[in-house]
């Protein structure tokens, strides 16, 4: 199908091409690498203006282009709605979105629907549900911000008595723990030989609470936290115990 441009008379009366661009008052839109349903309808406004009157389109042409008009705007309408419910289904979830100032965190309160863009509301701000990039499973969270311990090993030497320090996090947000419980072995350590820096996250066990252990024996120190989750760390703090035994020790364990 070929396409003509009309022509019109100048101010000196002679001839030159009439101005055929779309109208600039639509909306302009910009290269997305696909064709939307405003610039579709466009061209197929242009092209039955504009088109060889000696060689006219014929009917079956435009019932065709106009077929293919329809199905582009059903397939956009069924995916925004398709996306809309997706977002629906993310009410009550713990979703991780990109913005900006970098991923922000946090449960959906509602979801709203304007100029038929979805947005997610967390914590009284909405964001496009298109930046949802994560959903983060109740267990997920809860194993992140539980309380930890990570792997370590720390030495006794009767020869060079020192106390032991720990890493260890008492978690964060609701899932923190407020306090702890440390055994050696089977062995609960009194509280007083405890202390602990929430900011350093570090736990110091005096040195008198190693007092009676056997030199050259390595022992497990198992940690209970009164989190939610009564959460219960073991095998990966490992302590051991080096030097000259003192003999009231060896006596001691002679008994035992």
């Amino acid at each position: 199908m070929s396409l003509i441009a009309p022509v019109e008379k100048d101010e000196n009366g002679g001839y030159k091409v009439a101005d055929t661009s779309i109208s600039t008052t639509k909306k302009e839109t910009k290269g997305t690498g696909t064709l939307g349903k405003e610039a579709f309808l466009q061209l197929l406004v242009a092209q039955m203006q504009y088109q060889d009157p000696l060689n006219p389109s014929s009917d079956t042409e435009w019932v065709s282009q106009m077929a293919q008009f329809s199905a582009l705007e059903q397939m956009q309408n069924m995916n925004a709605t398709i996306t809309n419910s997706q977002a629906f289904s993310l009410i009550g979830q713990t979703v991780e979105v990109t913005t900006e100032d970098g991923n922000i965190e946090g449960v959906v309160d509602y979801v709203n629907i304007s100029d038929g863009t979805a947005y997610v509301s967390i914590d009284g701000k909405t964001y496009e549900s298109s930046k949802v990039n994560s959903v983060l499973s109740s267990g997920y969270i809860q194993q992140k911000y539980a309380p930890k311990v990570p792997k370590q090993t720390i030495t006794y030497d009767y020869d060079d008595r020192t106390s032991a320090k720990i890493s260890v996090s008492l978690g964060s947000k609701e899932y923190a723990a407020n306090g702890m419980y440390v055994a050696i072995g089977d062995q609960l350590i009194d509280s007083d030989y405890l202390s602990y820096d929430k900011e350093k996250e570090i736990l110091t066990i005096y040195k008198d609470a190693f007092y009676g252990l056997t030199s050259g024996k390595t022992y497990d120190i198992s940690f209970s936290f009164d989190d939610a989750a009564n959460t219960t760390i073991t095998e990966t703090v490992s302590l051991k115990v080096t030097g000259n035994q003192p003999a009231d020790t060896l006596e001691e364990n002679t008994e035992e």
